[in-house]
């Protein structure tokens, strides 16, 4: 069953500003889908309208089958969403905050207690379910949020940007208990990032969104796959071929590089169709002519050359500077109410 179903999707703002422009894709059931595209895109207006935060101006969006318009409230029951902006009360306690979000959710009270609790040791936060969340740090802050949103046990999760701003430990900690929700709980999970290896860490599919226009799905390793060439870039001994060295090289590996380019004295770079397949034939076609080799260093193709070709910038071009200062903003506010 597809969690998300979109067709011919649009949204267009005052002036006739297309934010998003005919979309349709889908998402299966259970799987995590990376939504990535540069600032002003159109993710965050395609999320508002799956999570019907904002009106559809045209095209039709299915959750688990209900459309996002004709039974809203039905959508609600079915997902959780996380913005990118903190939402968690410093001036209460983690227990406290979910507590609150079990009685917005309408959550029985006999189920409250056993749901808090089951987040609280689900997302790490047991220890510190007491301690004001302003003395939480950004990681904690943003495992609550996430905690806070799957009280109600939703189906779909919807994530956008969820390690904004946190260091790399705080970031992999996250990640862990995505993978968590997703594995354990069979949570679908749908999510924004500005971190390439977080979403090639993470999604199982990545949708690539450009100017409003969805520029292609597939899978992480399908992408980089697409992108084509890696490169093999060593310093290699060649005795006796040092004149003739570079039509001696094509001869030995003849069919697996595209092209072979003496970089520096000595230091050569083969051009690879498919870097993690051919690597290893050219390796072993020096190695049964005797020519000694070091530093060698091997290049696939990466999530971020699959991302320049589709949009023609890198990802950290359009980092979302702005919201990061908001986030740090917000943060600050935490650390007045302590």
């Amino acid at each position: 069953m597809n969690a998300i179903e979109v067709e011919h999707l649009s949204k267009i703002y005052k002036g006739d500003i297309k934010a998003v422009d005919d979309i349709s894709f889908n998402v299966k059931e259970g799987i995590i889908f990376g939504f990535l595209g540069p600032n002003g895109a159109g993710k965050s207006s395609t999320i508002k309208m799956l999570v019907t935060l904002t009106k559809l101006t045209k095209g039709s969006a299915c959750i688990f089958g209900i459309d996002v318009v004709k039974e809203p409230s039905k959508v609600r029951e079915l997902i959780g969403y996380v913005p990118q902006e903190l939402s968690a009360d410093g001036s209460l306690t983690g227990y406290e905050n979910l507590l609150l979000s079990a009685k917005l959710y309408s959550i029985n009270p006999k189920e409250r207690t056993e749901r808090i609790r089951t987040i609280l040791d689900v997302m790490g936060l047991t220890q510190r379910s007491k301690d004001l969340v302003s003395l939480y740090s950004g990681g904690m802050v943003r495992r609550l949020e996430i905690g806070q949103a799957m009280l109600h046990h939703p189906r779909l999760l919807f994530l956008d940007e969820p390690t904004i701003g946190l260091d790399p430990a705080g970031r992999k900690l996250v990640w862990e208990h995505i993978r968590k929700l997703n594995k354990e709980w069979n949570t679908t999970i749908f999510l924004t990032t500005h971190y390439m290896e977080e979403a090639d860490e993470l999604c199982d599919q990545i949708g690539i969104i450009d100017r409003g226009k969805i520029s292609v799905i597939d899978s992480p390793q399908s992408l980089k796959k697409k992108v084509g060439t890696g490169t093999i870039t060593t310093c290699l001994d060649l005795g006796g071929h040092q004149k003739d060295a570079q039509t001696y090289l094509a001869s030995l590996v003849g069919g697996l590089a595209a092209s072979i380019t003496e970089i520096s004295s000595g230091k050569w770079q083969f051009v690879v169709p498919d870097a993690v397949e051919n690597a290893p034939k050219i390796l072993q076609r020096l190695n049964e002519h005797h020519i000694a080799l070091k530093d060698l260093e091997i290049k696939s193709p990466t999530l971020e050359d699959a991302f320049l070709q589709y949009t023609g910038t890198r990802l950290e071009e359009g980092s979302s500077k702005y919201n990061l200062k908001a986030v740090r903003r917000q943060r600050r506010t935490f650390k007045r109410f302590g």
